[in-house]
């Protein structure tokens, strides 16, 4: 076990370098101009020169990349506008817009981001498996066909639409949900949960759509299965057969797939953070892109990979811990 986690600890690392260091070269290496895109009007090429010598883009690319890892690490020192300022580790880089670090604009948009993704995957799980199991224990009959058709058509519909929907029917016509902000669950717990719960469950319902058929596709195929006839044989209960055989023997197909969605989470919370009117990762990365800020859109993008990277580790983590035929060794 100890040899395991050892080994995906490594691997966790070795993809969070890859990482790193792609994000540094699309950024930074590609084609593009970060200095002419921060200085698009009234520049002088000395205007560039001088900016160009602020973001390090004047040094040899192995020094630039050993002190962009430099300040990751143990934090560097930014010169802007003349005047030296100090950038802590884990040094994201400077925001020239906002002359401002990218760590506290990222940190302070995490929250919110992690919030709505967690919040709504523990809807979508809860209510994936729910109707998942429902739907194979009820295989043929009306309600397994009603599950499925509704886990057919929205789909079909874009999020967006269905999320404006909600949020025009919901909260502002008719305000049966409060409408959505965000509180810091340190600071307000019962705040952070009410400001959140519409968003978690329109979130979550539509996303559940996409694991409620993986669900039942996983059940039909375990409850045929010989350890289920054998518990049957054993006199177990059905609920127990169900629930403790079956349903465990499909959580760790559901829970790769769930880990392999996290960036799909993450990446979709831009819609829902636009919609709701959260000043999350999403909406930070649009109005950097907007305003041409490399340096946030690099750091949100980096940030994303850390959180990304984490979530496969630990669903790799709970395999033994769901799955009694699972071996980590």
């Amino acid at each position: 076990m100890l040899v395991y986690i050892l080994r995906r600890l490594l691997m966790t690392l070795s993809v969070m370098l890859a990482a790193v260091t792609f994000t540094f070269a699309i950024f930074f290496l590609g084609p593009n101009d970060p200095a002419g895109n921060l200085c698009t009007r009234n520049c002088t090429p000395a205007r560039i020169a001088e900016i160009e010598k602020s973001m390090g883009l004047d040094k040899p690319v192995p020094q630039q990349y050993a002190e962009y890892m430099k300040g990751l690490a143990t934090g560097r020192t930014i010169t802007s506008g003349g005047f030296e300022k100090k950038c802590d580790a884990p040094c994201l880089g400077w925001s020239w817009v906002q002359d401002r670090p990218v760590k506290d604009m990222v940190f302070q948009a995490l929250p919110v981001t992690l919030s709505i993704v967690v919040g709504g995957t523990v809807v979508y799980t809860i209510f994936g498996l729910l109707f998942g199991v429902v739907a194979a224990r009820n295989r043929g009959n009306w309600l397994d066909r009603t599950i499925v058709g509704i886990t057919q058509f929205v789909p079909s519909v874009p999020y967006y639409i269905l999320a404006l929907l909600f949020y025009l029917y919901f909260m502002v016509l008719n305000p049966i949900l409060p409408r959505a902000q965000y509180t810091s669950p340190f600071e307000n717990p019962w705040s952070w949960f009410v400001g959140l719960i519409g968003v978690w469950m329109i979130y979550g319902l539509i996303q559940a759509t996409s694991y409620v058929r993986y669900v039942r596709a996983s059940m039909i195929d375990n409850l045929s299965g010989d350890f289920v006839r054998t518990a049957r044989s054993k006199g177990l209960s059905e609920r127990k057969v169900l629930i403790s055989h079956a349903l465990r023997a499909a959580m760790a197909p559901f829970m790769t797939l769930v880990g392999l969605n996290i960036a799909a989470d993450l990446s979709g919370a831009v819609f829902t953070e636009r919609i709701f009117n959260l000043k999350g990762m999403g909406d930070l990365a649009i109005r950097s892109f907007d305003q041409q800020d490399l340096q946030v859109i690099s750091g949100v993008v980096l940030v994303g990979a850390l959180f990304v990277s984490i979530g496969n580790l630990v669903v790799d983590l709970l395999y033994g811990v769901v799955d009694p035929r699972v071996k980590l060794s």
